[in-house]
């Protein structure tokens, strides 16, 4: 079984279109696609029951603690992830939108808490290193009624070469420059490189 990126990114990654300009309740906020409901299984260990009462819930049949958590970790590296159970992943993946509203609705799982941070989490953390069509970006902290999602389209330069890219021009410049580095002589490499030192490229 080998589980690609691209089917990661697929399971995993909400469209651009489907987040919302307000944000403000993580429990609903997260629920808004199957995307984000993987995520919240993927990444929270859960119990069935209020996880703010301080009273163990007594198990109704077919309950259960959140056998996803943990199966794939996403890396703070832009688009690098851990599978450490291929099985539950595959199994996460191929759950319906439907399936996975009622797997959460039969244990009566909860995530509330800090819901503005953690809706950045996944802003920051997946929409922003998992598709380059947006940058993501969050305002209205202060407000208790909704915090205001920022997006901005992203304009690539693209090295037609290599496929490198940047927002930055000079950046991809400068990798095209590198290309060539080690072709130059020793004295012009030096020289050169003295010369990119005092721009601070």
């Amino acid at each position: 079984m080998n589980i690609s990126r691209e089917q990661i990114k697929k399971a995993f990654v909400s469209k651009v279109e489907d987040i919302d300009e307000y944000a403000y309740n993580n429990q609903d906020w997260y629920q808004q696609d199957e995307q984000r409901i993987r995520y919240i299984l993927a990444t929270i260990e859960m119990d069935p029951g209020d996880s703010y009462s301080s009273n163990p819930k007594q198990l109704e049949l077919g309950q259960e603690s959140n056998r996803f958590y943990n199966c794939i970790e996403f890396s703070d590296v832009k688009g690098e992830y851990q599978i450490n159970d291929e099985y539950r992943l595959a199994e996460l993946m191929r759950m319906s939108d439907e399936d996975l509203r009622k797997y959460i609705e039969d244990n009566e799982y909860d995530w509330i808490g800090d819901d503005y941070d953690h809706i950045n989490e996944y802003l920051f953390q997946i929409m922003n290193r998992w598709q380059d069509e947006v940058e993501f970006d969050t305002t209205d902290y202060d407000n208790v009624d909704a915090m205001t999602v920022v997006k901005r389209a992203r304009l690539w330069n693209v090295d037609p070469e290599t496929g490198f890219k940047s927002e930055n021009k000079h950046e991809v410049g400068y990798n095209i420059l590198m290309d060539y580095f080690n072709e130059l002589s020793e004295e012009s490499r030096a020289e050169c490189h003295a010369r990119l030192e005092k721009v601070e490229l």
